[in-house]
Protein backbone atom coordinates (compact mmCIF):
# COMPACT_ATOMS: atom_id res chain seq x y z
CA UNK A 1 0.00 0.00 0.00
CA UNK A 2 1.49 3.75 -0.73
CA UNK A 3 0.74 6.41 1.38
CA UNK A 4 1.08 9.63 0.75
CA UNK A 5 4.52 11.97 2.55
CA UNK A 6 1.62 13.61 4.63
CA UNK A 7 0.27 10.38 5.89
CA UNK A 8 3.33 9.02 6.59
CA UNK A 9 4.32 12.11 8.95
CA UNK A 10 1.59 11.77 10.72
CA UNK A 11 2.36 7.59 11.32
CA UNK A 12 5.56 8.45 12.58
CA UNK A 13 4.97 11.32 14.90
CA UNK A 14 1.62 9.15 16.29
CA UNK A 15 4.23 6.81 16.86
CA UNK A 16 7.13 8.66 17.99
CA UNK A 17 4.77 10.36 20.78
CA UNK A 18 3.00 7.14 21.50
CA UNK A 19 6.59 5.26 22.43
CA UNK A 20 7.67 8.52 24.56
CA UNK A 21 4.18 8.64 26.67
CA UNK A 22 5.05 4.84 27.69
CA UNK A 23 8.06 6.11 28.74
CA UNK A 24 11.21 5.18 26.60
CA UNK A 25 13.92 7.60 26.65
CA UNK A 26 13.41 10.06 24.27
CA UNK A 27 16.55 9.24 22.43
CA UNK A 28 15.58 5.40 22.03
CA UNK A 29 12.23 6.80 20.61
CA UNK A 30 13.89 8.72 17.85
CA UNK A 31 16.00 6.27 16.82
CA UNK A 32 13.60 3.55 16.89
CA UNK A 33 11.18 5.42 14.73
CA UNK A 34 13.64 6.92 12.29
CA UNK A 35 14.79 3.33 11.81
CA UNK A 36 11.52 1.87 11.55
CA UNK A 37 10.52 4.68 8.93
CA UNK A 38 13.83 4.28 7.17
CA UNK A 39 12.95 0.36 6.77
CA UNK A 40 9.69 0.78 6.07
CA UNK A 41 8.43 4.25 4.16
CA UNK A 42 12.04 5.01 2.51
CA UNK A 43 12.62 2.06 0.24
CA UNK A 44 14.04 -0.46 2.91
CA UNK A 45 17.04 2.31 3.29
CA UNK A 46 17.74 1.00 6.96
CA UNK A 47 21.53 0.26 6.02
CA UNK A 48 22.16 4.38 6.32
CA UNK A 49 22.07 4.19 9.69
CA UNK A 50 25.76 3.54 10.50
CA UNK A 51 26.43 6.52 8.20
CA UNK A 52 24.45 8.61 10.06
CA UNK A 53 25.21 7.60 13.57
CA UNK A 54 28.77 8.27 12.34
CA UNK A 55 27.98 12.00 10.53
CA UNK A 56 25.99 13.03 13.20
CA UNK A 57 28.70 12.88 16.40
CA UNK A 58 31.65 13.22 13.95
CA UNK A 59 31.24 17.27 14.27
CA UNK A 60 34.34 19.58 14.75
CA UNK A 61 31.24 22.12 15.69
CA UNK A 62 29.80 19.78 18.29
CA UNK A 63 33.16 19.73 20.25
CA UNK A 64 32.69 22.76 21.83
CA UNK A 65 29.84 21.51 23.92
CA UNK A 66 31.75 18.96 26.04
CA UNK A 67 34.78 21.99 26.56
CA UNK A 68 31.88 24.83 27.55
CA UNK A 69 30.01 22.22 29.91
CA UNK A 70 33.34 21.63 31.47
CA UNK A 71 34.38 25.05 32.25
CA UNK A 72 30.68 25.68 33.46
CA UNK A 73 30.57 22.91 36.09
CA UNK A 74 34.46 23.95 37.36
CA UNK A 75 33.18 27.21 37.88
CA UNK A 76 30.16 25.85 39.79
CA UNK A 77 32.26 23.41 41.86
CA UNK A 78 35.20 25.82 42.46
CA UNK A 79 32.99 28.20 44.44
CA UNK A 80 33.00 31.14 41.59
CA UNK A 81 29.25 31.41 41.31
CA UNK A 82 28.91 32.27 44.91
CA UNK A 83 31.50 35.01 44.53
CA UNK A 84 29.85 36.15 41.39
CA UNK A 85 26.05 36.75 43.01
CA UNK A 86 27.50 38.16 46.38
CA UNK A 87 29.75 40.75 44.09
CA UNK A 88 27.04 41.78 41.96
CA UNK A 89 24.17 42.39 45.16
CA UNK A 90 26.74 44.93 46.14
CA UNK A 91 26.03 46.67 43.01
CA UNK A 92 22.22 45.60 42.29
CA UNK A 93 21.42 46.80 46.31
CA UNK A 94 20.63 50.46 45.76
CA UNK A 95 18.59 50.00 42.48
CA UNK A 96 14.23 49.00 43.12
CA UNK A 97 13.52 45.52 44.16
CA UNK A 98 17.48 45.03 45.68
CA UNK A 99 19.03 41.70 46.01
CA UNK A 100 16.09 40.56 43.40
CA UNK A 101 17.92 42.36 40.45
CA UNK A 102 21.33 40.27 41.14
CA UNK A 103 19.21 37.37 40.39
CA UNK A 104 18.91 38.32 37.30
CA UNK A 105 22.50 40.07 36.91
CA UNK A 106 23.94 36.81 38.35
CA UNK A 107 22.03 34.52 35.83
CA UNK A 108 23.07 37.15 32.91
CA UNK A 109 26.87 36.66 33.93
CA UNK A 110 26.79 33.01 34.75
CA UNK A 111 24.88 32.34 31.69
CA UNK A 112 27.55 34.04 29.33
CA UNK A 113 29.94 31.19 30.75
CA UNK A 114 27.71 28.01 31.04
CA UNK A 115 25.43 27.68 28.46
CA UNK A 116 23.40 25.71 30.24
CA UNK A 117 19.89 27.16 32.15
CA UNK A 118 19.01 24.66 34.60
CA UNK A 119 22.74 25.39 35.50
CA UNK A 120 22.03 28.39 35.62
CA UNK A 121 19.08 28.42 37.91
CA UNK A 122 20.79 25.55 40.50
CA UNK A 123 23.97 27.55 40.92
CA UNK A 124 22.57 31.19 41.30
CA UNK A 125 19.10 29.60 43.22
CA UNK A 126 21.13 27.31 45.59
CA UNK A 127 23.12 31.16 46.75
CA UNK A 128 20.26 33.45 46.48
CA UNK A 129 17.38 31.44 47.45
CA UNK A 130 18.01 31.23 51.51
CA UNK A 131 19.86 34.47 51.61
CA UNK A 132 16.86 36.71 49.99
CA UNK A 133 13.98 34.84 51.58
CA UNK A 134 15.41 34.92 55.11
CA UNK A 135 16.23 39.03 54.42
CA UNK A 136 12.22 39.25 54.04
CA UNK A 137 12.15 39.09 49.98
CA UNK A 138 8.46 37.73 48.99
CA UNK A 139 9.24 34.12 48.22
CA UNK A 140 6.79 34.39 44.80
CA UNK A 141 9.13 37.14 43.85
CA UNK A 142 12.74 35.31 44.50
CA UNK A 143 11.56 32.02 42.79
CA UNK A 144 9.82 32.85 40.06
CA UNK A 145 12.45 35.63 39.00
CA UNK A 146 15.56 32.81 39.67
CA UNK A 147 13.36 30.45 37.06
CA UNK A 148 13.57 32.96 34.85
CA UNK A 149 16.79 34.29 34.82
CA UNK A 150 18.15 30.71 34.49
CA UNK A 151 16.22 30.50 30.95
CA UNK A 152 19.38 33.07 30.11
CA UNK A 153 21.40 30.25 29.89
CA UNK A 154 20.47 29.12 26.84
CA UNK A 155 19.99 32.71 24.96
CA UNK A 156 23.06 34.70 26.24
CA UNK A 157 26.10 32.91 24.46
CA UNK A 158 27.89 30.77 24.29
CA UNK A 159 24.83 28.08 24.48
CA UNK A 160 24.71 24.19 24.59
CA UNK A 161 21.36 24.83 22.66
CA UNK A 162 22.43 27.15 19.76
CA UNK A 163 25.61 24.66 19.27
CA UNK A 164 22.76 21.67 18.40
CA UNK A 165 20.88 24.16 16.39
CA UNK A 166 23.69 25.13 14.15
CA UNK A 167 25.14 21.73 13.90
CA UNK A 168 22.13 20.22 13.10
CA UNK A 169 20.77 22.51 10.67
CA UNK A 170 24.19 23.97 9.33
CA UNK A 171 23.55 27.25 10.85
CA UNK A 172 26.77 29.22 11.96
CA UNK A 173 27.39 28.34 15.29
CA UNK A 174 29.46 31.76 15.64
CA UNK A 175 26.71 34.03 14.18
CA UNK A 176 23.89 32.37 16.41
CA UNK A 177 26.34 33.09 19.25
CA UNK A 178 26.95 37.12 18.83
CA UNK A 179 22.84 36.89 17.72
CA UNK A 180 22.23 36.03 21.04
CA UNK A 181 24.04 38.83 22.75
CA UNK A 182 21.15 42.04 21.87
CA UNK A 183 18.08 39.56 22.55
CA UNK A 184 19.91 38.37 25.56
CA UNK A 185 20.72 41.52 27.24
CA UNK A 186 16.47 42.76 26.13
CA UNK A 187 15.49 40.08 27.95
CA UNK A 188 17.47 40.40 30.88
CA UNK A 189 16.20 44.44 30.77
CA UNK A 190 12.48 43.37 30.45
CA UNK A 191 13.06 40.80 33.50
CA UNK A 192 14.77 43.65 35.61
CA UNK A 193 12.14 46.53 34.63
CA UNK A 194 9.57 43.96 35.82
CA UNK A 195 11.23 43.08 39.15
CA UNK A 196 11.35 47.28 39.51
CA UNK A 197 7.71 48.28 38.67
CA UNK A 198 6.73 45.12 40.89
CA UNK A 199 9.01 46.62 44.09
CA UNK A 200 7.65 49.74 43.01
CA UNK A 201 3.66 48.55 43.02
CA UNK A 202 3.85 46.38 45.56
CA UNK A 203 6.89 47.18 48.04
CA UNK A 204 5.53 45.21 50.91
CA UNK A 205 7.04 42.33 48.94
CA UNK A 206 10.37 43.77 49.09
CA UNK A 207 12.13 44.85 52.37
CA UNK A 208 13.64 48.40 52.12
CA UNK A 209 16.32 48.55 50.05
CA UNK A 210 19.80 50.44 50.35
CA UNK A 211 19.93 53.98 50.32
CA UNK A 212 22.57 55.93 47.83
CA UNK A 213 25.70 56.98 50.14
CA UNK A 214 29.18 57.69 49.68
CA UNK A 215 29.72 54.07 51.28
CA UNK A 216 28.13 52.75 48.18
CA UNK A 217 30.67 53.25 46.02
CA UNK A 218 34.21 51.82 47.46
CA UNK A 219 31.92 48.89 47.87
CA UNK A 220 30.42 48.79 44.86
CA UNK A 221 34.25 49.24 43.11
CA UNK A 222 35.52 46.28 45.49
CA UNK A 223 33.30 44.09 44.02
CA UNK A 224 35.01 43.74 41.32
CA UNK A 225 37.45 41.55 42.83
CA UNK A 226 34.62 38.80 42.95
CA UNK A 227 33.47 39.05 39.72
CA UNK A 228 36.57 39.75 37.33
CA UNK A 229 37.11 35.99 36.54
CA UNK A 230 33.31 36.07 34.88
CA UNK A 231 34.37 39.19 32.82
CA UNK A 232 37.45 37.50 31.40
CA UNK A 233 35.52 34.67 30.65
CA UNK A 234 33.25 36.80 28.65
CA UNK A 235 36.39 38.10 27.56
CA UNK A 236 37.78 35.48 25.80
CA UNK A 237 34.51 33.82 24.62
CA UNK A 238 32.81 36.47 22.66
CA UNK A 239 35.44 38.53 21.87
CA UNK A 240 37.59 35.96 20.48
CA UNK A 241 34.39 34.52 18.58
CA UNK A 242 33.71 38.23 17.80
CA UNK A 243 36.97 39.20 16.48
CA UNK A 244 37.21 36.08 14.18
CA UNK A 245 40.68 34.81 15.89
CA UNK A 246 38.82 31.73 17.19
CA UNK A 247 35.80 28.47 16.28
CA UNK A 248 33.40 28.83 19.29
CA UNK A 249 35.31 25.13 19.67
CA UNK A 250 38.83 27.12 19.91
CA UNK A 251 37.20 29.36 22.48
CA UNK A 252 35.58 26.91 24.38
CA UNK A 253 39.04 24.81 25.05
CA UNK A 254 40.20 28.40 25.73
CA UNK A 255 37.58 28.66 28.24
CA UNK A 256 38.18 25.61 29.85
CA UNK A 257 42.24 26.89 30.60
CA UNK A 258 41.24 30.08 31.81
CA UNK A 259 38.59 28.33 34.50
CA UNK A 260 41.34 25.79 35.38
CA UNK A 261 43.43 29.04 36.26
CA UNK A 262 41.45 30.63 37.64
CA UNK A 263 40.43 27.84 40.28
CA UNK A 264 43.73 27.89 41.47
CA UNK A 265 44.74 31.11 41.62
CA UNK A 266 41.49 31.40 44.03
CA UNK A 267 42.60 27.81 46.14
CA UNK A 268 39.75 25.87 44.60
CA UNK A 269 41.09 23.33 41.98
CA UNK A 270 41.59 20.11 43.75
CA UNK A 271 41.44 16.18 42.68
CA UNK A 272 37.37 16.27 43.72
CA UNK A 273 36.36 19.36 41.77
CA UNK A 274 38.58 17.72 38.81
CA UNK A 275 36.47 14.54 38.99
CA UNK A 276 33.20 16.03 39.80
CA UNK A 277 33.45 18.44 36.99
CA UNK A 278 34.49 15.65 34.33
CA UNK A 279 31.42 13.09 35.62
CA UNK A 280 28.69 15.86 35.21
CA UNK A 281 30.75 16.62 31.79
CA UNK A 282 30.50 12.81 30.18
CA UNK A 283 26.60 12.97 31.35
CA UNK A 284 25.10 15.50 30.21
CA UNK A 285 27.33 15.70 26.83
CA UNK A 286 26.34 11.97 26.40
CA UNK A 287 22.63 12.95 26.92
CA UNK A 288 22.92 15.22 24.37
CA UNK A 289 24.59 13.23 21.35
CA UNK A 290 21.95 10.49 22.46
CA UNK A 291 19.04 12.57 21.52
CA UNK A 292 20.71 14.20 18.36
CA UNK A 293 21.60 10.73 17.00
CA UNK A 294 18.07 9.67 17.26
CA UNK A 295 16.79 12.93 15.86
CA UNK A 296 18.95 13.27 12.80
CA UNK A 297 17.87 9.69 12.19
CA UNK A 298 14.04 10.47 12.03
CA UNK A 299 15.46 13.78 10.49
CA UNK A 300 16.63 11.59 7.31
CA UNK A 301 13.59 9.23 6.97
CA UNK A 302 11.08 12.07 6.89
CA UNK A 303 13.14 14.01 4.09
CA UNK A 304 13.65 11.07 2.28
CA UNK A 305 9.53 10.44 2.09
CA UNK A 306 9.36 14.13 1.33
CA UNK A 307 7.63 14.93 4.25
CA UNK A 308 8.59 18.67 4.85
CA UNK A 309 8.17 19.70 1.36
CA UNK A 310 4.78 18.06 1.15
CA UNK A 311 3.45 19.99 4.55
CA UNK A 312 5.07 23.11 3.64
CA UNK A 313 3.32 23.09 -0.06
CA UNK A 314 -0.07 22.48 2.20
CA UNK A 315 0.40 25.19 4.74
CA UNK A 316 1.74 27.81 2.02
CA UNK A 317 -1.43 27.21 -0.23
CA UNK A 318 -3.40 28.16 2.87
CA UNK A 319 -3.46 31.74 1.39
CA UNK A 320 -2.23 33.48 4.80
CA UNK A 321 0.75 35.67 5.48
CA UNK A 322 3.80 34.44 6.28
CA UNK A 323 3.66 36.28 9.99
CA UNK A 324 0.23 33.89 10.69
CA UNK A 325 2.42 31.06 9.93
CA UNK A 326 4.88 32.00 12.32
CA UNK A 327 2.29 32.67 15.45
CA UNK A 328 1.03 29.30 14.53
CA UNK A 329 4.66 28.16 14.84
CA UNK A 330 5.19 29.83 17.88
CA UNK A 331 2.40 28.69 19.40
CA UNK A 332 3.13 24.88 18.68
CA UNK A 333 6.18 25.27 20.62
CA UNK A 334 5.00 27.26 23.73
CA UNK A 335 2.36 24.06 23.90
CA UNK A 336 4.96 21.49 23.44
CA UNK A 337 7.10 23.28 26.10
CA UNK A 338 4.07 22.76 28.72
CA UNK A 339 4.65 18.56 28.07
CA UNK A 340 8.00 18.04 27.18
CA UNK A 341 11.51 19.03 27.43
CA UNK A 342 12.74 21.92 24.99
CA UNK A 343 15.44 20.63 23.60
CA UNK A 344 13.48 17.49 22.54
CA UNK A 345 11.02 19.86 21.40
CA UNK A 346 13.09 21.14 19.20
CA UNK A 347 15.23 17.85 18.08
CA UNK A 348 11.58 15.92 17.15
CA UNK A 349 10.12 19.14 15.05
CA UNK A 350 12.93 20.79 13.39
CA UNK A 351 13.03 18.85 10.29
CA UNK A 352 9.65 19.91 9.61
CA UNK A 353 9.80 23.52 10.94
CA UNK A 354 13.00 24.65 10.20
CA UNK A 355 12.49 24.27 5.84
CA UNK A 356 8.92 25.85 6.15
CA UNK A 357 10.01 28.75 8.48
CA UNK A 358 13.36 29.54 6.25
CA UNK A 359 12.50 28.28 2.69
CA UNK A 360 8.78 28.48 2.82
CA UNK A 361 8.60 31.77 4.64
CA UNK A 362 11.90 33.18 4.13
CA UNK A 363 12.41 34.08 7.43
CA UNK A 364 16.53 34.07 8.07
CA UNK A 365 18.07 30.82 9.45
CA UNK A 366 20.04 32.55 12.60
CA UNK A 367 17.01 35.01 13.37
CA UNK A 368 14.99 31.52 13.37
CA UNK A 369 17.18 30.00 15.43
CA UNK A 370 16.86 33.02 18.54
CA UNK A 371 13.58 33.23 18.26
CA UNK A 372 13.52 29.55 18.77
CA UNK A 373 15.98 29.85 21.68
CA UNK A 374 13.39 32.42 23.48
CA UNK A 375 10.04 29.65 22.58
CA UNK A 376 12.48 27.03 23.99
CA UNK A 377 12.80 29.35 27.30
CA UNK A 378 9.38 29.91 27.56
CA UNK A 379 8.52 26.65 27.87
CA UNK A 380 11.14 26.13 30.81
CA UNK A 381 9.12 27.54 33.53
CA UNK A 382 5.84 26.75 31.81
CA UNK A 383 3.28 24.04 33.99
CA UNK A 384 3.22 21.33 33.85
CA UNK A 385 6.62 20.14 32.70
CA UNK A 386 8.74 23.68 33.85
CA UNK A 387 12.03 22.05 34.28
CA UNK A 388 13.71 25.55 35.89
CA UNK A 389 10.68 25.52 38.00
CA UNK A 390 11.12 22.01 39.41
CA UNK A 391 15.06 22.81 40.17
CA UNK A 392 14.02 25.79 41.75
CA UNK A 393 11.16 24.26 43.95
CA UNK A 394 13.90 21.46 44.69
CA UNK A 395 16.38 24.28 46.21
CA UNK A 396 13.59 26.35 47.90
CA UNK A 397 11.16 23.94 48.99
CA UNK A 398 7.37 25.17 49.82
CA UNK A 399 4.97 25.23 47.74
CA UNK A 400 4.86 24.94 43.57
CA UNK A 401 1.61 26.85 42.59
CA UNK A 402 4.11 29.63 44.17
CA UNK A 403 6.41 29.51 41.63
CA UNK A 404 4.84 29.18 38.61
CA UNK A 405 2.88 31.67 39.77
CA UNK A 406 6.05 33.64 40.59
CA UNK A 407 7.42 33.40 36.90
CA UNK A 408 4.13 34.70 34.99
CA UNK A 409 5.05 38.38 34.62
CA UNK A 410 8.61 36.91 33.43
CA UNK A 411 6.43 34.61 31.16
CA UNK A 412 4.85 37.88 29.97
CA UNK A 413 8.23 39.47 28.90
CA UNK A 414 9.51 36.10 27.02
CA UNK A 415 6.48 37.01 24.74
CA UNK A 416 6.91 40.62 24.62
CA UNK A 417 10.18 39.81 23.51
CA UNK A 418 8.99 37.83 21.28
CA UNK A 419 6.80 39.95 19.25
CA UNK A 420 9.76 42.95 19.39
CA UNK A 421 12.07 40.51 17.63
CA UNK A 422 9.88 39.25 15.16
CA UNK A 423 8.68 43.20 14.61
CA UNK A 424 12.37 44.53 14.45
CA UNK A 425 14.50 41.22 13.00
CA UNK A 426 17.14 43.79 12.98
CA UNK A 427 17.96 43.42 16.78
CA UNK A 428 18.85 39.93 16.16
CA UNK A 429 20.69 40.23 12.56
CA UNK A 430 22.62 43.58 12.64
CA UNK A 431 25.79 42.66 14.89
CA UNK A 432 26.39 39.19 13.12
CA UNK A 433 26.66 41.35 9.83
CA UNK A 434 29.17 43.35 11.79
CA UNK A 435 31.50 40.45 13.09
CA UNK A 436 35.34 39.40 11.52
CA UNK A 437 34.68 36.00 9.87
CA UNK A 438 37.69 34.59 10.71
CA UNK A 439 38.46 31.69 13.22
Amino acid sequence: MEFSPLTIGGIVFGLLFLMIATGIPIAFALATVGIISLAFFAGGMQALVAPILYNTVNSFTLTAIPFFVFAGELILKSGLSERLYHGVSRWTSIIPGGLVQSNIAACSIFAAVSGSSVATAATIGTVAIGHQIEMGYDRKVVTGSLAAGGTLGILIPPSVLMIVYGAFQQVSVPELFIAGVIPGVLLAGLFMATIAVTSLARPQMFPEREKLSWGYFPRAFMAIKDIWPMGIFILVIMGSIYGGLMTPTEAAAVACVVALAASAILRKLNLRVLWESSLSTLRTTSFILFILVGANTISNALSMVKFPAALMEVLLGLGVGPYIIWAGVCLIYLILGCFMDGFSAMLITLPVVFPLVTAGLGFDPVWFGILLTILIEAGMITPPVGINVFVIHGIAGGKLQDIFAGMVPFLVCMLVAIVLLTAFPWLVTWLPSTMAKGG
